[in-house]
């Protein structure tokens, strides 16, 4: 294996979209904002493990699941069709994760997040049923867009971590074409589609 083939699938593995998540909730409770002194170190914990059960555990178990009974031919979902039943049943561990998290007594932003994604993993099964968008960019754009509301919202200066995030995302697309997962429109869209997801409810939420 070539050193690049060997790189993208770093990234693809690395920044998976069901590790987005619960990697974006780990470091905003890293930021030295009030929302790490609002909540304690066992609390940061408690959701962190309630969102990365909703949103990677399950959709991962579910994954595994349909393929045992074949109604996907690969782990991967290389084909349009077969992203259909799994994105659905993402969508809802998804909301549970934002329902569950609301009979708690946090901070908004982390709540604007969870929906946030919830509303894109629910677009991006509605485009799946005419286009293979990547998912993976779905993801990483809405995690650069949360983080960009995050700055404003909190009034913290976040530029270097938000660099970061385009940075990862444009080797992640990289990597996503390289290993011709995706052409370049549908890494193209699927980040923009999250960044701009991310964005307009925010917009939405401080109007």
């Amino acid at each position: 294996m070539r050193v690049t083939d060997a790189l993208a699938r770093v990234f693809s593995t690395l920044f998976h979209p069901l590790l987005i998540p619960s990697l974006a909730i780990w470091i905003l409770f890293q930021l030295n904002t009030y929302i790490q002194f609002s909540l304690t170190g066992e609390a940061r914990r408690f959701i962190i493990l309630l969102i990365f059960v909703h949103t990677a555990l399950a959709p991962v178990l579910s994954v595994l699941i349909l393929k045992r009974f074949g109604y996907i031919s690969s782990y991967l979902l290389d084909e349009k069709g077969e992203r259909i039943f799994p994105l659905l049943l993402a969508s809802v561990m998804f909301f549970l994760a934002y329902f569950f998290l609301r009979q708690l007594s946090l901070p908004g932003i982390i709540y604007f997040f969870i929906i946030g994604s919830t509303l894109l993993v629910i677009i991006t099964l509605l485009i799946s049923f005419l286009w293979k968008i990547s998912i993976h960019m779905v993801s990483l754009g809405g995690f650069t867009g949360f983080f960009i509301s995050a700055s404003l919202l909190l009034q913290h200066d976040l530029s270097l971590l938000i660099a970061g995030a385009f940075m990862v995302s444009g080797c992640t697309g990289a990597s996503r074409i390289h290993l011709k997962a995706h052409s370049p429109a549908q890494v193209y869209a699927g980040f923009l589609l999250g960044l701009a997801g991310m964005l307009l409810l925010f917009s939405y939420l401080r109007g």
